[in-house]
């Protein structure tokens, strides 16, 4: 499994858990240990279905669930302010070249037809790297050729994230409109 190279100093494991981590551990009878290997999507149907939910209050856990997805990748690919944080998510991405201001980082990112939680697994996973330069593409972020074939693959995987929870502005520019 190939893990991206994110920040700061080469080769540190920039996992350290996080809010979908604090999300689960919030849940006491459920056995988490966090990880930056596990699927946050898996780990929440099996947390569902230890918990014995019905279609309700499994709703209403998504939206707490998907809250925490929006801090956590706030605070690992960034606000959405600083032009760093959105070159670091073109080359995690792939992105070639690296575009040179945050609109134009915004307008290459918004072109890709990505899953959010593919790019969420892959700062999950990272390693870190001082300089923008030393910042590697991640192999397991699946690029689709159209919104069809990523909202094919959305469905059939079930990781669809909804709109209303993504407050960070990075989070937002991935997302796609699938009707």
């Amino acid at each position: 499994m190939s893990t991206a190279v994110i920040r700061r100093q080469n080769g540190v494991s920039l996992f350290r858990p996080g809010a979908i981590d604090n999300y689960f551990q919030s849940h006491r009878s459920f056995e988490y240990t966090p990880s930056s290997e596990s699927s946050v999507l898996r780990t929440f149907k099996r947390l569902a279905i230890s918990q014995g939910w019905g279609e309700d209050r499994k709703q209403k856990e998504k939206a707490k669930f998907q809250t925490a997805v929006d801090k956590e990748f706030t605070a690992r690919v960034g606000g959405g302010f600083a032009l760093e944080d959105w070159q670091r998510l073109a080359k995690v991405i792939g992105i070639t070249p690296l575009p040179g201001s945050v609109t134009q980082c915004r307008k290459a990112i918004k072109k890709e037809n990505i899953n959010i939680y593919h790019v969420l697994h892959a700062y999950r996973r990272a390693r870190e790297a001082e300089r923008i330069e030393d910042v590697e593409v991640c192999k397991d972020i699946r690029r689709f050729k159209n919104v069809a074939e990523l909202r094919k693959y959305t469905q059939n995987h079930s990781m669809f994230y909804r709109k209303e929870f993504a407050k960070g502005s990075v989070l937002k520019g991935l997302l796609k409109k699938f009707h």
